[in-house]
């Protein structure tokens, strides 16, 4: 983790399980367990399980959580759930409907 001035840097190779990051938070590539994600970029890494609830997702690994807000811009979605409780297969993503 690297603090970048104002903004919360999350690097390739980092590991973390069960935090919550805010809007100051930029995923670069680390892997996010049953993590919180409220606000920020998710630009690579993997989000799995856990609840996205702000943000934008750019990049990355989706699998297996809760999208509940924030906007879907690009990324792998490999399965998951949105705001509604609906089930987002593999190739899908909650901005297809």
């Amino acid at each position: 983790m690297e603090s970048n001035g104002s903004e919360l840097v999350l690097q390739p190779g980092e590991i973390y399980r069960r935090r919550k990051f805010g809007f100051d938070a930029v995923n670069r590539g680390a892997a996010l367990i049953d993590c919180e994600w409220d606000g920020g970029r998710f630009e690579a890494g993997l989000f799995m399980g856990g609840m996205f609830r702000a943000g934008e997702f750019r990049g990355g690994t989706f699998l297996g959580g809760i999208f509940w807000d924030g906007r879907w811009v690009s990324g792998t979605w490999e399965g998951g759930f949105d705001r509604e409780g609906i089930y987002h297969s593999r190739g899908s993503n909650p901005s297809k409907r």
